[in-house]
């Protein structure tokens, strides 16, 4: 067997840890990636799969980009066509950002604890990490002027952060953001993928010509496995940005279902509106046990700090409850909290149930 050459791959590919083959409990309640718990509705399903039935399986999308989901985002958002870059979920966005600015030692600022794939595209791309540390004492707010201190120091080509922060939940102010855009000498990409459970719209920004916005249709519209995001920009960005997504980036079917759910907007505002109200029941539940500290979230799920008992909780969980949770222990800072994504009512009662025997008194 001849030697493998491994030589030939990336230096940033290589220091990635390895893809490991594992799969989720299909037995245990499901509320450790922020996904939706309510379904796609079952009459918008029947519409989406009408409209397949028509279309032809053998033949590739008609065009190399899906250009009517394009002008259905341009159209929800008063945004022009130009505007508007869609693939295969805001988590490809991500790399597509990386890929299309980031040469071997290029910086990128982000403040921490925020989603992990920018730092995992950074590396993958050989650029250097540069975090700045959020204060749980301060409610995890945005240091807008560490971030531009930062940005500037190391002559960043991205400041990349999430807006409401995932892990933690926090919202941060657009008069913060536009500061922030406004202060740094680099682009600015902000992860609005919960953006709808707080009526959050940051598509003034793009007028300052350096802030790329990631949405998905995962979350909101509950379509985690169908895979579609998108990116707002200003057109000159998003033109180039578009040259890197791949060729035909969602199926038929993925676009299909993304326009039936942005025709149907109203129905998720009020699957959104039950998954808030239960954020809310479920926060208070818990902020009421001794030992147990809740972040205030503007998303779908909760941080939640526990006092040394959290590998015990998240067994009594699993095993009791039947319900997983995220530990987020990756993020050090965060060595203590689980997250928890709102589920239905029934779900919720079950961690709370959880929570309450491992810590009530």
């Amino acid at each position: 067997m001849q030697q493998e050459r491994l030589d030939a791959i990336r230096p940033g590919v290589r220091s990635a840890g390895p893809v490991r083959r594992d799969r989720v409990d299909e037995a245990l309640h499901r509320l450790q990636w922020n996904e939706s718990p309510y379904d796609f509705p079952a009459d918008l399903k029947e519409e989406a799969l009408r409209r397949l039935a028509s279309l032809p399986w053998s033949r590739y999308p008609l065009s190399g980009r899906p250009w009517p989901l394009i002008d259905a985002l341009a159209a929800r958002f008063r945004l022009s066509p130009e505007q508007v870059v869609v693939s295969e979920g805001s988590s490809d966005l991500i790399r597509v950002v990386m890929a299309a600015t980031l040469q071997p030692g290029d910086s990128v600022v982000m403040p921490t604890p925020t989603f992990m794939l920018y730092r995992l595209n950074a590396h993958l791309y050989e650029g250097g990490v540069v975090q700045v540390p959020l204060d749980a004492t301060s409610g995890f707010c945005l240091p807008v002027e560490a971030l531009a201190e930062a940005a500037r120091k190391h002559n960043a080509r991205l400041v990349a952060l999430c807006a409401p922060n995932n892990p933690t939940g926090t919202r941060y102010a657009e008069a913060d953001l536009r500061r922030l855009a406004a202060s740094i000498p680099s682009l600015l990409v902000i992860d609005e993928a919960y953006a709808e459970f707080c009526d959050q719209n940051l598509t003034g920004l793009l007028e300052l010509g350096n802030v790329i916005l990631l949405r998905t249709f995962s979350k909101f519209y509950a379509m985690a496995g169908a895979r579609v995001g998108y990116a707002l920009a200003a057109p000159a960005l998003a033109a180039e940005l578009q040259k890197v997504v791949t060729v035909f980036p969602l199926s038929v079917f993925s676009e299909t279902v993304a326009l039936v759910a942005l025709e149907h907007h109203e129905r998720f505002l009020a699957m959104r509106d039950r998954v808030v109200a239960e954020r809310e029941r479920l926060a208070a539940a818990l902020a009421q046990l001794p030992g147990v500290i809740v972040y205030p979230s503007a998303t779908n799920f909760l941080l939640v700090a526990v006092n040394g008992r959290k590998q015990a909780l998240l067994e009594h969980l699993r095993d009791r409850r039947r319900v997983q949770i995220s530990d987020v222990a990756a993020y050090p800072e965060l060595a203590h909290c689980v997250r928890i994504s709102v589920g239905t009512p029934e779900q919720n009662d079950l961690v709370i149930q959880g929570f309450t025997e491992m810590f009530g008194e």
